[in-house]
Formats: C-alpha cells, sequence, structure tokens
C-alpha cells in the first residue's frame, strides 16, 4: 500500500529548504521570519475585513410576525 502525499510547496518554503540544506542558518531564520510575517498579515487583513463587514454593512432587514400583539 503506498499512499502518495500531495504537498503545496510554494517557491518561500523550497528557498527555505536550500539555505537549511546549504547551513546557512541565519538567512534560513530570516527567511521563515519573512514568510510568518506575510502569512500573518494575510490572516489580519481577511479578519479585519469579515469585521469591517459586521460592523458596518447594511442592516439587514428582518420579518416579524404581524400578528404578534404583545400580549401573549
Amino acid at each position: 500500500m503506498s499512499e502518495q502525499n500531495e504537498v503545496n510547496l510554494t517557491p518561500g518554503v523550497v528557498n527555505i529548504v536550500d539555505k537549511i540544506s546549504d547551513n546557512d542558518r541565519a538567512s534560513a531564520i530570516d527567511a521563515i521570519h519573512d514568510l510568518l510575517f506575510a502569512k500573518a498579515s494575510d490572516a489580519m487583513a481577511q479578519y479585519k475585513q469579515i469585521v469591517a463587514n459586521t460592523f458596518f454593512d447594511e442592516p439587514t432587514e428582518t420579518t416579524t410576525d404581524e400578528t404578534d400583539n404583545g400580549t401573549d
């Protein structure tokens, strides 16, 4: 039973692996920090959009039961 794992490698990840294999530790660490910062920045930008939509979108129209007179 051979199971194939698909790996989605970005060019940045491949460069980091190359730097590690070349024993260029400092450059690899800098590249990892840059990659993590970019991913965190993207995640925050998406979250900001969600929060902005929550607070600043037009209110949705809600339907009410017009037969309810509140004297239950």
